[in-house]
């Protein structure tokens, strides 16, 4: 049909291409109110979390001030940069690692500035240390060789040959044995995602035996894909085969690229080593009270990678409970408090010598409190994006003490505005885990997609987050300094 040349023609064009303009959408202008909430980098100010304010006869805790808590945890921070800055691969404050010894004596240097007696080492020997040198992970597909910003090799990996070793990527999406219906992943790479339940301690990996099942199933390698969002980097072990990991970003491309029919190769070299008769410590300080009764204050010193949560976040709250017990008079605190910061469980035995010894090394603890990744920003999923809340995340708990202790616990956790989950863990974890019920003792954690992941960052740990959690463990000494400890020792059950 030819183009009809009318008036009538042509005012009908012009009619319809004005009721156009009438009705496309107009377009989008930036928002003249920007980013409010943001700092230049993008990321959530410190002073635009949700403070609750002070109560007025809680005035004497107004010491304790988020600014130098976040200061304290930039301080670990810096540590671990500098490990990085070495050229260490593996990075941060691990077990055996110059990280980890200027990490005793930060705990050290305090210890000593606050005046605290008896301020020593407990050193510990070693299991071999992994240590990898070297590392590349590339693919391959269509003739075309890529590398992805957050592939990592599995922590505690052998070495590879030197040419490294390669495979063919087969996507097996959870990992399950539905998931292998109909595949064959013989001498192949298995691609799986790993879904944190909500990080790497609780995932789908280790709670579904995923990997087990890769190798049971005839794979030669693992391929992680961890998250469902963002690009984590993280370096989960694969068993005692070769694998490597990658974000959910870069992940994502590897599945689209499989799904598209593309054949995918992996190629990973490792070189690693296991470093031998390595030691690491444990430092003890202690704030002397009116009795040699003590509320013993723990918090883990190692960590991978920045490690601002776990367990920077910890130890910025110790040196703020001891900054503050240090200013009250020696004739006011009623009991001894001991810090102890902790050689770790990454790949230390954690507080395994108060547990194996317990009548002699906790004979006199009352209470016992471990810090451990106390403070973390809520989030909320969108997409395939984590984003970040103005309001601290609340909590998992444990509690191991009297209903008296119980009482003044929840009062100190809803006058500071520590929020913790509607039922309390059946167990505690990390540093206290062994010796939970041991003694009394309390810990309020969370474990969130980060821990364990190279974005384990201070931008993830709100200030107001480590001083409201700081003030709420001062109140809950106070208050149990007002118990006699019979009053705080758990009910019996006949």
């Amino acid at each position: 049909m030819g183009l009809f040349h009318s008036s009538s023609a042509a005012a009908g064009v012009v009619t319809l291409a004005l009721l156009a303009t009438v009705l496309a959408p107009a377009t989008a202008q930036d928002n003249p109110l920007g980013q409010p909430l943001l700092d230049a980098r993008g990321d959530i100010r410190d002073d635009a979390y949700i403070h609750i304010p002070l109560r007025a006869e809680d005035a004497r805790y107004a010491d304790i001030q988020a600014d130098r808590l976040k200061g304290w945890l930039m301080e670990v921070d810096a540590i671990s940069l500098a490990d990085r800055d070495r050229g260490n691969l593996f990075w941060g404050r691990n077990v055996g690692t110059e990280g980890h010894e200027a990490t005793q004596a930060w705990v050290e240097r305090y210890f000593r500035q606050y005046g605290l007696s008896d301020v020593h080492h407990e050193e510990f020997d070693l299991d071999p240390i992994w240590n990898p040198t070297r590392y590349s992970i590339s693919f391959d597909s269509g003739g075309r060789t890529f590398e992805l910003e957050s592939a990592r090799p599995p922590q505690d990996a052998e070495s590879t040959p030197p040419a490294g070793l390669e495979f063919e990527l087969v996507w097996v999406g959870g990992g399950s044995d539905a998931d292998y219906l109909g595949r064959d992943v013989t001498g192949k790479a298995v691609l799986v995602q790993d879904v944190p339940l909500p990080g790497t301690l609780r995932h789908t990996l280790s709670l579904d035996g995923v990997v087990r099942r890769a190798y049971e199933k005839g794979a030669a390698a693992v391929g992680i894909v961890y998250g469902i969002s963002d690009n984590f980097a993280v370096w989960q072990r694969t068993g005692a085969g070769p694998g490597f990991n990658v974000g959910y970003e870069d992940g994502m491309r590897l599945r689209d690229l499989l799904g598209q029919g593309q054949r995918v190769t992996v190629r990973v070299q490792l070189e690693s080593e296991q470093l031998s008769g390595r030691t690491a410590a444990s430092v003890w300080g202690t704030l002397p009270g009116q009795s040699n009764e003590e509320i013993l204050v723990i918090a883990h010193i190692d960590g991978y990678f920045q490690a601002a949560l776990d367990n920077g976040s910890g130890l910025a709250v110790m040196i703020g409970l001891l900054d503050h017990f240090s200013r009250v008079p020696a004739s006011e605190r009623r009991r001894t408090i001991r810090f102890l910061g902790s050689v770790g469980h990454h790949g230390g035995p954690g507080t395994r010598q108060l547990s194996d010894d317990p009548e002699t090394r906790l004979a006199n603890t009352v209470f016992a409190i471990n810090l451990e990744h106390v403070a973390v920003a809520r989030t909320k999923y969108w997409g395939p994006r984590l984003r970040l809340m103005n309001a601290v995340s609340p909590m998992r708990w444990w509690l191991w003490a009297s209903p008296a202790a119980l009482e003044v616990v929840l009062d100190a956790l809803d006058r500071f505005n520590v929020g913790v989950t509607g039922d309390m863990e059946t167990g505690a974890s990390g540093e206290m885990s062994r010796m939970a019920r041991l003694v009394p003792s309390m810990q309020v954690i969370t474990s969130p997609e980060i821990k364990h992941t190279e974005q384990d960052t201070p931008e993830w740990i709100p200030a107001v987050g480590l001083e409201q959690i700081t003030r709420a463990y001062a109140k809950i000494i106070d208050g149990l300094n007002e118990l006699e400890r019979g009053q705080i020792e758990p009910v019996t059950i006949p």
